[in-house]
């Protein structure tokens, strides 16, 4: 019975990095953590490329480490080379399918969690003897602003992110409508970018597979702006991954006529007061359903059914 302990992924940026809220989770529940044992940047690249034959010479730990399917082998470095491993994956798209395969059964995984759905049952498929468990996309409820009523925002129409989100090639006349062009201004910190969502009345929402079909391959999943959107208390335009839906039992998204999108945003701007108690309603759900804590319990009772000290 080995006993799982998490580490700590690499920190990519001042700011963190969106894997390490999942790792601060797992201590808050009593988890186990081992040191991180990252190489100096200047052999980052050794940790990506290189890889080593498994050597499985720890047989009483296994280790939680919390990866994308692109840079596996660094953010599992140097665990799976010498310990049992279990990786934590985000997306986790079918260009990555075959060598996720292949790295599961050169590297002995048992056991091992997908952020997305459809890439947990394909991997299951091809690795029958792996351990697989879906985790839905979770976000710490905490820092988003309820903000004011919808009547009372000065942001008509959000759209944030890259510019291929963009709905629209430019903004839209007669509101006052944020896009990746003029949002530069507006969200160069991380409070910025919380102040605007929390200022928006209506706010675009669509899965990564409807904008970035090249990279996605067209699986979908939920991500974390549909959480962030909900926090915020905004009007979401688009369409919600069915993994959403799924998970709270409702359509917390108004669906996008592409067709009339212009006309059907102005619109519910012109009646925004309508969609109070949608927004009202969406927060709490997230509030209650979006927590990492609640994700981790869930990992924490899986792994020790398999078997695993926790």
């Amino acid at each position: 019975m080995r006993i799982v302990k998490a580490v700590r992924p690499y920190p990519q940026h001042s700011s963190g990095n969106f894997k390490c809220k999942p790792y601060e989770e797992w201590i808050k529940e009593g988890g186990l953590t081992a040191n991180a044992c990252y190489p100096p940047r200047l052999l980052h690249g050794i940790a990506h490329h290189i890889e080593p034959p498994t050597l499985n010479i720890c047989l009483s730990q296994a280790r939680l480490r919390f990866a994308e399917a692109f840079t596996i082998n660094f953010d599992c470095w140097p665990d799976y080379l010498w310990c049992e491993t279990i990786p934590f994956i985000w997306d986790c798209w079918p260009s990555m399918y075959d060598r996720i395969e292949k790295w599961f059964y050169k590297h002995n995984i048992r056991t091992a969690i997908f952020t997305s759905s459809i890439t947990a049952e394909e991997i299951r498929l091809r690795c029958p003897d792996v351990n697989i468990l879906h985790i839905t996309e979770g976000i710490d409820t905490s820092v988003y602003h309820a903000g004011g009523s919808l009547v009372r925002r000065s942001i008509d129409f959000l759209e944030y992110g890259s510019k291929q989100r963009n709905l629209f090639d430019k903004p839209l006349e007669g509101i006052n409508h944020v896009n990746s062009t003029s949002i530069i201004t507006q969200m160069m910190t991380w409070d910025d970018l919380l102040n605007t969502m929390s200022d928006a009345k209506v706010t675009l929402a669509l899965p990564r597979c409807d904008i970035d079909q090249e990279v996605t391959g067209g699986v979908e999943t939920l991500t974390q702006r549909f959480w962030e959107g909900m926090l915020s208390r905004s009007v979401l335009v688009g369409r919600a991954p069915k993994e959403l839906t799924d998970l709270i039992g409702y359509n917390p998204v108004i669906t996008l006529d592409r067709q009339n999108a212009e006309d059907q945003i102005k619109d519910i701007i012109t009646h925004i007061d309508d969609y109070q108690v949608l927004v009202d309603k969406n927060r709490e759900t997230a509030l209650t359903m979006a927590p990492w804590n609640i994700r981790i319990k869930k990992i924490m009772n899986w792994l020790t059914e398999l078997g695993y000290r926790i």
